[in-house]
């Protein structure tokens, strides 16, 4: 990651003076500010960032030029924080839950002021677990990918991944190592407790991973490539799961497939925000924070990305509201409850030997 930005990769905007990390008086005579934000770069994530967070905040906040490094995902952004760790060169980095609390309590990240970030006041309660070294940003929720060609009606219910009719018919998203921040295996686990009848929250996995033991035999792979969408959308499988965000985005130029929340509930994440410890333009780095968690903005990336929004003041319009299941009141009823910040490495590491060595076995 230390090589040359690919023009992609690294993208900067116009330049002027600091407006709103100093006081009006002096941000005319204020030296050119640059940060650098540290952000997703699939699936049109960078792109949309861009055009929705970025632009607006440049316009906003003449002086600050801001150049966007992507990665692929939240376990690639916590290595290059760890590559760079004697000399950051990011200033706001956006985490899954795992990796943010790894990266606070391995000194990575700055805590924000609060007074710097107002708009956190407006911000909803799921993700608040880290305080102000990590605020969540945006909501994502795990979701059912069908065939709409196999499916007269979408599914609604989570158990006809299990159903034997659709043997070696399903895709789940994973690697040979299990490794990284597991988000999507522990989103599994935790619905798979409940489908076993373990209470939301119990602390014993166990009976959702022997629920899930019986899900491998029809598993047609764990790596699908390009992605679970494109392979459901081509019938190559018939059912995955997948994320909201995603199947949605991809939606808009990949057709064949429909995504539902089947009745049993779903399980939603947090993606937080954070200020990097250590470089010199924090408060900046916090203007920026505190101009992406407003409510306008939150909704212009809701509706491009269709992530629920962080900011309970963002007015989604209807459309993208009817692709966001999390601002339905009827899949909010049904969330399945996880605290990811008190997820422990003991309960990462009884799940990660699970699905190597139970769940994720060959048919016989």
């Amino acid at each position: 990651m230390n090589r040359s930005f690919p023009r992609r990769r690294f993208l900067g905007l116009t330049l002027a003076g600091l407006a709103s990390a100093l006081p009006p008086g002096e941000s005319r005579a204020a030296a050119p500010v640059e940060i650098t934000v540290m952000a997703y770069g699939v699936d049109a994530f960078d792109e949309k960032y861009m055009r929705t967070v970025i632009r607006p905040f440049e316009a906003a906040h003449p002086g600050i030029l801001v150049r966007y490094y992507a990665v692929r995902d939240s376990r690639n952004a916590l290595a290059v924080l760890r590559s760079q760790r004697m000399t950051p060169n990011i200033d706001v980095v956006i985490l899954d839950p795992p990796n943010a609390r790894l990266a606070q309590s391995e000194g990575l990240l700055e805590q924000m002021n609060p007074q710097l970030v107002p708009n956190a006041a407006d911000l909803g309660a799921m993700g608040r677990e880290l305080g102000f070294w990590a605020l969540p940003a945006m909501y994502d929720s795990m979701a059912l990918v069908y065939a709409k060609s196999a499916f007269a009606q979408p599914p609604r219910s989570w158990r006809e991944l299990w159903d034997p009719k659709h043997r070696g018919k399903i895709a789940i998203s994973t690697n040979a190592n299990v490794n990284g921040s597991m988000i999507a295996l522990t989103a599994l686990t935790a619905l798979a407790n409940r489908l076993a009848g373990s209470p939301d929250g119990a602390a014993d996995l166990d009976p959702g991973l022997e629920y899930l033991e019986k899900l491998g035999p029809n598993v047609q792979t764990w790596t699908p490539r390009p992605n679970q969408y494109w392979l459901v959308a081509r019938k190559q499988v018939l059912l995955a799961v997948g994320w909201n965000s995603r199947s949605q985005s991809q939606m808009d130029s990949l057709s064949g497939y429909g995504v539902t929340v089947p009745s049993e509930g779903t399980v939603a994440v947090p993606i937080l925000i954070a200020q990097v410890v250590g470089r010199s333009n924090g408060k900046a780095a916090q203007a920026f924070i505190n101009f992406s968690l407003g409510a306008q903005v939150q909704q212009a990336f809701a509706e491009a990305m269709y992530y629920a929004p962080s900011n309970q003041k963002a007015k989604i319009g209807e459309a993208a509201r009817a692709r966001i299941p999390l601002l339905s009141p009827g899949v909010a009823a049904r969330l399945i409850p996880l605290d990811w910040a008190g997820v422990t490495p003991a309960q990462l590491s009884h799940m990660r030997a699970a699905w190597l060595t139970r769940i994720m076995k060959p048919a016989p």
